[in-house]
């Protein structure tokens, strides 16, 4: 019933493949004096394929195709939600966020990461690292919520999930969750945020002087609003979406080039990834269907890079991954050993990567957002949602999900759903949920992907009138 994973869906990687095998040469052996730094960047709603090295024609990202070409590419890569703060509380601990009821997106108030959560930057503090934070946070607004209050010795950007990336005084008030701020002081800034983030952190790098470190540079690009500066809007054809990837590409290959410059790359562990998938109409996430928020593979199969200084014989790797196994890996791969007061559910893909181990790292991985949740095994994905039948793929033959193989497979689906249920066993209730507008929207949206018959732009303004003209009917009737 359940097949081990088979060529023919990624066979669609072959090119990416190919692209890597010419650089295998590429990798230095690191220093055996020093620790190895971890540099994580993020970028945010970025669609799958919105990158040179994965097919984009009109968008141009030299600095992260060089990355993947010197590094693995991992072709099955999934975040661990497919909206921004769930799925950052995942990667940060390391453990499936609903086992500590962080599913629901942009808490705010006193809603936030749980604080009893072990995160990314307590683990390397621990091991004597310098510890940094850049840019979007999107974990809690309260002061004990603070990154430098959650393992980070510096912090520099906003709290909150979005804002301009210009300074903008109506909005950049100092009592503003979205405004910029230095450990928990105001900050009023020039420019383009983008280019200011990456500055911070190359500062933050310098500061670090002969002590290793952890970084977590969160960018806001290319998530919304569509803002871009004029030169990079020239060089994008007037598409502000465009311009603010290749934006944070130039910003990458500028920290890139100060890492090689300082003799420090060839000591530092680099991941590249995205929060989730597109959702703009201007994005893509091609060959994938659907898009941010839901869960086909467009919400959270993400472009995942890992540049390790140690050699590998890995230009791709195939088999399917979680952003969850970032930071076990990464203590691993600097040699460094934490006891963390949780079971991680993230794997450590040293084993894998480096040392030809040839199992999958994960049996199975779950996912689970208020009314909505997903499992995959090997080749088959199950989707349940609510008031919709199940969504059943073998994605190995079908990685666009469009023929639900629910009603000629009901064997699977039900042992998927068990396994479901039995994983639930370790949750707890949400702690927040959304607005009954997005529950109807997310539900228009599984329905508009599912019967497409091609790919279709991935924001539609219609969905979101039609779940508020709901929501209205609604009260209506209740009134």
């Amino acid at each position: 019933m359940f097949k081990k994973s088979l060529p023919l869906a990624r066979a669609l990687f072959t090119t990416i493949a190919l692209f890597h095998c010419l650089s295998f040469s590429t990798f230095a052996e690191p220093s055996k004096d020093k620790k190895l730094n971890v540099l994580v960047i993020m970028a945010d709603d970025l669609g799958y394929h919105d990158l040179s090295f994965q097919g984009a024609k009109h968008i141009k990202t030299p600095h992260i195709d060089k990355l993947a070409k010197g590094g693995i590419f991992f072709t099955d890569g999934h975040t661990s939600a497919s909206v921004c703060s769930p799925s950052r509380a995942g990667f940060i601990t390391g453990r499936y966020q609903q086992r500590f009821g962080h599913e629901a997106n942009c808490p705010r108030g006193k809603n936030g990461m749980a604080l009893d959560e072990y995160t990314a930057g307590q683990a390397f503090q621990s091991q004597g690292y310098n510890t940094f934070m850049l840019g979007k946070w999107h974990l809690g607004n309260l002061s004990e919520q603070h990154p430098t209050h959650r393992g980070f010795d510096e912090f520099w950007g906003l709290r909150e999930g979005s804002r301009g990336y210009f300074y903008n005084k109506k909005n950049d008030n100092p009592n503003s969750h979205h405004a910029i701020e230095h450990n928990e002081k105001h900050v009023h800034f020039e420019g383009f945020l983008t280019d200011r983030i990456t500055d911070q952190a190359i500062g933050m790098i310098k500061s670090s002087n002969e002590k290793p470190f952890f970084m977590f540079l969160s960018y806001t690009a290319p998530h919304g609003p569509l803002e871009a500066k004029k030169e990079d809007l020239a060089k994008a054809n007037g598409d502000p979406y465009v311009a603010l990837v290749q934006n944070m590409d130039d910003n990458i290959g500028r920290l890139i080039a100060f890492l090689e410059e300082t003799k420090l790359k060839e000591n530092t562990i680099i991941w590249f990834l995205s929060d989730n998938g597109g959702t703009v109409k201007n994005a893509s996430n091609y060959p994938l269907n659907g898009k941010k928020g839901i869960l086909f593979e467009g919400g959270m199969r993400v472009p995942m890079i890992l540049n390790h200084p140690k050699k590998s014989g890995l230009s791709t790797y195939t088999k399917t991954v979680s952003t969850l196994d970032i930071l076990p890996s990464s203590l691993s791969m600097a040699g460094l050993s934490v006891n963390f007061p949780k079971p991680l559910d993230g794997k450590d893909l040293t084993p894998y990567l480096f040392e030809g181990k040839k199992e999958e790292p994960h049996s199975v991985l779950f996912w689970r957002k208020l009314e909505m949740k997903s499992i995959r095994k090997q080749n088959w994905k199950l989707i349940i949602t609510e008031g919709l039948p199940p969504m059943l793929y073998d994605i190995d033959k079908d990685l666009s999900e469009r023929n639900n193989k629910a009603k000629a497979h009901p064997e699977v689906v039900s042992q998927l759903s068990e396994e479901l249920k039995e994983w639930e066993k370790g949750l707890i209730t949400p702690l927040w949920g959304e607005d009954k507008v997005h529950y109807n929207e997310r539900k228009y949206y599984y329905i508009k992907f599912r019967d497409a018959k091609k790919f279709i732009p991935l924001d539609d303004p219609s969905i979101k009138k039609k779940a508020k003209q709901e929501v209205q009917n609604a009260k209506k009737l209740s009134n």
